[in-house]
């Protein structure tokens, strides 16, 4: 068991063990497969008598603001009012955090994102394929962009009139624009190389076509998915369309007892993450298998994520263009992409 007061280094090694598609736009889709498409329970992966052997991060949160600080905060109250557990590889480089905030302003906002979820989903009208997939048994929908699956360019999500309203009240409201904003200063923070890039593709994809709609004006992710629960909880699972050497930001919302369920699940580094409501991730889950802890019953859990498909990325490198041929395998591009994670070393933390 480790609190969550210092780096957590793990044996995963990002270059050797993640399983990406040769072009590198996407992770590998024949990692999903690895780990029973289930969910599991606590016990069953940490504890004398689980079937898994996993550690446990436990959740430990910092400072606390006053409640009379001022929105939006500064870097140096950002700063003091998170515990931020960079998650290390073999080869150390930071290439997932956990953040456990404190800041009031931010626990009221995911306190609100969470009923504004709850409220929302009985005036959705969601399709079988929203209501339940590969990744569980909850309904979700997606706002943003995005390209692949079909869509011959980079093009807005597409919603029937009673979801797009939902949505657009979503993106535009005070708590989700909170969460959003302060997932891009932790980006900014921890992987400035990483942020640097997906913005320069982000502001191409924009001035290419300005029928793209950007979810969230603070910030460069294109893609943005509310699930709505009640009771969010996934199975192992690789969001494989994604950049591989990119972040996806998670934050959990809703009101369930942390400490029993709820998790999150890194099944590549066989560790399991304390996950209360109002706490965020950042992973690579184009390749990181992840997926979370049942929880109890009469419990709400919801979550909010933001990404970046991969093929936005291969239609720039393509000219604006669908790429005609098989790609070749590109190791110089892995290698590319594994040196904007930053290192403990260069941001002065060892």
């Amino acid at each position: 068991m480790q609190f969550a007061e210092e780096p957590y280094s793990s044996k995963f090694s990002l270059e050797k063990d993640a399983r990406v598609a040769s072009t590198v736009y996407e992770g590998s889709k024949k990692k999903a497969a690895e780990v029973s498409p289930r969910i599991w329970r606590l016990e069953e992966l940490v504890g004398p008598r689980a079937e898994e052997q996993f550690e446990l991060i436990k959740a430990e949160f910092g400072y606390k603001l006053p409640d009379f600080c001022s929105i939006p905060v500064s870097y140096n109250e950002l700063c003091l009012s998170r515990k931020t557990v960079p998650i290390v590889d073999s080869e150390g480089r930071i290439f997932s955090l956990v953040v456990y905030p404190s800041d009031p302003g931010v626990k009221k906002a995911a306190e609100d994102a969470a009923q504004l979820l709850n409220q929302s989903r009985k005036s959705c009208s969601f399709s079988a394929k929203q209501k339940a997939g590969r990744r569980g048994v909850f309904p979700a929908l997606n706002a943003g962009f995005s390209h692949g699956n079909g869509r011959l360019h980079p093009q807005n999500f597409h919603h029937n009139k009673k979801n797009k309203k939902i949505l657009r009240k979503l993106t535009s409201s005070l708590p989700f624009q909170r969460l959003s904003g302060f997932a891009t200063g932790v980006f900014k923070t921890w992987a400035p190389r990483l942020y640097t890039y997906c913005k320069n593709y982000f502001e191409k994809l924009l001035e290419s076509d300005h029928k793209l709609r950007q979810p969230f004006s603070n910030s460069i992710l294109p893609a943005a998915a509310f699930n709505f629960g009640p009771r969010t909880v996934c199975f192992p699972h690789v969001d494989f369309s994604n950049l591989p050497f990119n972040w996806c930001w998670i934050w959990a919302l809703g009101w369930y007892d942390w400490s029993l369920g709820g998790h999150i699940v890194l099944w590549d580094l066989k560790t399991v993450v304390e996950f209360p409501p109002g706490s965020l991730i950042a992973i690579p889950s184009g390749v990181c298998c992840h997926s979370n802890t049942s929880i109890q019953k009469g419990e709400s859990r919801f979550s909010f994520t933001q990404y970046a498909p991969g093929a936005n990325f291969r239609w720039v490198d393509n000219g604006f263009a669908v790429q005609k041929t098989a790609g070749r395998p590109q190791k110089a591009r892995w290698n590319m992409g594994l040196s904007l994670f930053s290192t403990l070393d260069e941001l002065g933390l060892q």
